[in-house]
């Protein structure tokens, strides 16, 4: 009959970080006594120890121009603006401009009064705006959430595809997750600023379905794998409850679920090949 080890999950943290403070803690230990110990057998072995010493004499020193040039480098750097690193770091610039697309998506897409001043200040100066839904006459919509999923440079900023979705209000006053949407944001970057150039351009969000990874069982996961996943799992869910087990091979994978107060319940996993150290 094959044995296997149990691996407590419950413990297998904190014993980490106990292991690293103790390591952490003997190492600065060392570390001092060696310092200690150096200075103190240089002193008792240095002629005249323990009297004041000599004020060296001033040492001439020559700076090269490569020395000068690296100063001046260091110190430019260290001067540098928000617009100087937007300018001179795409990276910084992509981020904000990812940012602000995301930004003006939620504000853009949620109608719950009065049309905000921060949406009105997200487009360029000049930007001709149409009417907007906004008033009492307006239904109530909200922007769940917003994400960037694809970037590309234009010739003054940047092109940010945003998938989004919106919860809308029905007659009775209940609130309806609506379908994933997706629009393209044009947002312009000068001198460290970006503002949004246009009105979001609706496109086709993103959907894949070519895709396979499900990892596949023909046996059931032994009875220490059960054990172990519901340990681990009591830290989210006292009452979680294993529905599905199944092995691969050396490799097991345990389906339990967990709820919340609402009462529902969700199906989670374990598997045994996301395990650090397994």
């Amino acid at each position: 009959m094959d044995e296997y080890e149990e691996i407590p999950w419950s413990t297998l943290l904190t014993e980490h970080r106990q292991g690293r403070a103790k390591t952490v803690y003997m190492a600065a230990a060392v570390i001092v006594a060696v310092v200690v110990g150096f200075v103190g057998i240089r002193w008792f072995t240095a002629p005249g120890h323990g009297e004041q010493p000599a004020l060296a004499a001033p040492v001439e020193t020559t700076t090269t121009e490569a020395e000068v040039d690296e100063t001046e480098s260091s110190t430019t750097t260290a001067l540098l603006s928000e617009a100087d690193l937007m300018a001179t770091v795409p990276a910084v610039a992509e981020l904000a401009a990812v940012a602000r697309a995301e930004w003006f998506v939620t504000d853009y897409f949620t109608v719950d009064g009065p049309i905000p001043e921060e949406l009105i200040s997200a487009f360029v100066n000049d930007a001709a705006i149409p009417e907007l839904p906004t008033g009492d006459g307006a239904g109530i919509s909200y922007v769940e959430w917003a994400r960037a999923f694809d970037i590309r440079p234009m010739t003054s900023g940047y092109v940010i595809s945003v998938i989004f979705r919106s919860l809308t209000e029905e007659p009775g006053g209940a609130f309806v997750r609506g379908p994933v949407r997706a629009v393209d944001v044009l947002i312009a970057v000068d001198e460290g600023e970006t503002a949004v150039a246009d009105l979001p351009i609706p496109i086709l969000p993103p959907v894949y379905h070519s895709i396979d990874g499900w990892m596949v069982t023909d046996g059931l996961a032994h009875d220490q794998a059960i054990t172990a996943t519901l340990e681990y799992a009591g830290m989210f869910d006292e009452s979680a409850e294993v529905v599905e087990s199944g092995a691969a091979g050396p490799e097991w994978r345990v389906v339990f679920t967990v709820g919340d107060r609402s009462g529902n319940r969700w199906p989670v996993v374990m598997r045994s090949d996301t395990i650090p150290g397994t």
